[in-house]
């Protein structure tokens, strides 16, 4: 008797054999090198730009976080000033998805205000084309359907984020904890919400003054 398992096994084992036509241009080996050559150097120039990328963005958060703690009010993209180089560093009201366990802590922290649980619902496309012609009699008392479909009929996917608008106003958010711990300077406070609620960083148009 034929055993799939020992079938699938035979299969992941067997060497692939070559299928590409092999066709031989001496010529051009010089530029293949070149290429080889070019990409190694790319990879290395992007991991240097990486780092000094990740140098720049982390002094444009301070220099945010600074200028919110001290206006007590959200600062918006600032200009940047780098000696002869300049950048735009834009802090975007968007946030880095979260689980639901992060979900429950930010509201715990901060209040329930801070985050928002968004569920999309959607028809089971299978069960509703199945029953395309019996769609306007779909009540729970329905005889065709049966009981598995009914539940299945409906999916639905939730996502948790932090809300929209929260980057604007974070000393609502920390002013109940400044006054339940007795802690009166923001800026320990403003620094720790937003490493938990993770707002976009981006920086653009680094250059140099003309």
């Amino acid at each position: 008797m034929t055993n799939l398992f020992d079938n699938a096994k035979k299969k992941s084992t067997t060497k692939k054999t070559e299928n590409h036509e092999i066709v031989d241009i001496p010529k051009i080996e010089k530029a293949a090198l070149k290429v080889i050559e070019l990409n190694e150097k790319i990879a290395e120039l992007e991991a240097e730009r990486e780092t000094a990328d990740s140098e720049i963005r982390e002094a444009g958060k301070e220099a945010m976080i600074k200028l919110y703690d001290e206006r007590k009010k959200f600062p918006g993209t600032l200009k940047i000033i780098a000696g002869s180089a300049n950048f735009q560093f834009i802090t975007s009201d968007r946030y880095k998805k979260i689980d639901e366990d992060r979900f429950e802590e930010l509201s715990e922290t901060y209040g329930e205000k801070i985050v928002e649980e968004q569920t999309k619902f959607s028809f089971n496309t299978a069960i509703l084309m199945k029953h395309m012609e019996h769609i306007s009699k779909l009540l729970m008392n329905s005889k065709v359907l049966s009981d598995a479909e009914k539940e299945n009929l409906m999916e639905s996917e939730t996502a948790h984020t932090v809300k929209k608008g929260v980057i604007n106003d974070l000393l609502s958010f920390i002013t109940p904890i400044m006054k339940k711990t007795g802690v009166h300077k923001t800026l320990g406070l403003i620094e720790n919400i937003i490493e938990d609620i993770q707002p976009v960083f981006s920086i653009k148009s680094v250059q140099k003054d003309s």
